[in-house]
C-alpha cells in the first residue's frame, strides 16, 4: 500500500518558491517519521512529490502535474494541516476523490 502525503506549498509563509519548497520538503520528512510510527500505516510506503526528481527551478504547473501523478499511483492520500488553503492540495484532493482513493485528513486520524 502506498500513501501520498500532500502538504501545502504556496500557502506557506516563506517568501520565495524555493524557500516554500524547502520548508514543505522538511515538513513531509517530519510527517513520514510520524506516520511511520502510526500502527494504521505500518508496512505502507509513504511518498510525496518530493520523492520525484524535481529541480529547484521547476515551474508550478510542472510541479502540480508530478503531484497529481503521485496521487494517482497511490492507494490513499494524507492531507496535511492547512491543505484547504492550497491550490495544489485541493487539486490533489479532487484527483483522489474522483479516482476513489482513501482520504485521510490531518485532524481526522
Amino acid at each position: 500500500m502506498k500513501l501520498y502525503i500532500a502538504t501545502p506549498i504556496n500557502a506557506r509563509k516563506e517568501k520565495t518558491l524555493q524557500e516554500k519548497l524547502r520548508a514543505a520538503r522538511h515538513r513531509v520528512e517530519l510527517l513520514k517519521e510520524i506516520l511511520s510510527e502510526d500502527e494504521s500505516f505500518k508496512g505502507w510506503k509513504l511518498v510525496s512529490t518530493f520523492d520525484n526528481p524535481v529541480s529547484e527551478d521547476v515551474d508550478e504547473n510542472s510541479a502540480l502535474a508530478l503531484c497529481v501523478h503521485s496521487v494517482l499511483e497511490s492507494d490513499a492520500i494524507y492531507l496535511d494541516h492547512g491543505w484547504q488553503g492550497s491550490k495544489g492540495c485541493n487539486l490533489e484532493y479532487r484527483a483522489a476523490k474522483i479516482y476513489g482513493k482513501t482520504i485521510y485528513e490531518h485532524d481526522k486520524l
